[in-house]
């Protein structure tokens, strides 16, 4: 009886210390910290759209551009497109396109051309990017406030390009993108495109595009749209990570060279 009782007792007391370093205990997230790098205006322009903070909690995106799905892992950047022409994907290292008997010269540029716009203007919130706050400017009759975005040597596969985002001084949210290409020639540029951000929808508490309409732009004067606007739709946001199968090179795929692109 005395063993029975002392047992009891013991057990009691285990039950009452606290966890040890070698028991599975639930271990509390590591508190967010604002990029050292963020100029004070993005903050405020990336805060309008629901927070960076909130971006980084996120895993996955994906969506449809028309016949194309998307997937991105947004914590690597692996990403895989689908149509009923090709499959495409970055698995950390190469981009890869399959059949192999589609034209490969455009899949390098054309792999996360879309997402980078789409992810606006978060997307600008990476490392290696540098902000410059510019002179306002009209664009079609609105005044706004501009932040011009560059990035250092070696960051990602056209550091010379360079990004403008023009924001509504009343809102702080992000209206049209001013952008250059150097992909193709490897050369800085001044000559700039441009597309407006008009339609936007909330999605895991971030405001996210549902259109995107490019314009002709001589560098001065809005001109008209340029064909029809680029629809998104199935969008979905994830605290989840996307299955790293979908990013490995299937067999018999291309890899993509790193060269030469459309003039987007």
């Amino acid at each position: 009886m005395k063993h029975l009782i002392y047992l009891t007792t013991l057990a009691f007391i285990v039950a009452c210390q606290p966890a040890t370093q070698n028991e599975s205990t639930e271990q509390e997230a590591p508190a967010y910290q604002k990029p050292d790098h963020h100029s004070e205006y993005l903050t405020r322009v990336l805060d309008a759209h629901g927070g960076y903070e909130q971006w980084t909690k996120m895993k996955s995106l994906s969506y449809m551009k028309g016949d194309e799905s998307t997937i991105t892992n947004l914590q690597n950047r692996k990403i895989r497109l689908e149509s009923p022409k090709q499959t495409i994907g970055f698995d950390g290292t190469d981009v890869w396109v399959t059949p192999d008997s589609v034209d490969t010269e455009r899949t390098r540029f054309y792999h996360n051309l879309y997402f980078y716009f789409y992810a606006m203007p978060f997307v600008v919130g990476d490392p290696g990017a540098y902000y410059e706050e510019v002179a306002p400017r009209e664009l079609n009759g609105t005044t706004y406030n501009g932040i011009k975005i560059s990035y250092g040597e070696n960051v990602g596969d056209a550091p010379d390009d360079n990004y403008i985002i023009w924001v509504n001084p009343d809102t702080n949210k992000m209206e049209w993108l001013m952008y250059t290409v150097t992909f193709r020639t490897g050369e800085a540029t001044n000559n700039y495109k441009l597309i407006r951000y008009e339609n936007w929808d909330t999605f895991s508490d971030l405001l996210l595009p549902t259109s995107i309409q490019w314009y002709n732009f001589d560098g001065s004067t809005v001109g008209e749209p340029r064909g029809e606007a680029t629809i998104f739709e199935n969008i979905a946001l994830s605290t989840e990570a996307p299955e790293e199968s979908l990013f490995e090179m299937p067999a018999g795929a291309t890899i993509a060279p790193l060269n030469n692109a459309e003039n987007m």
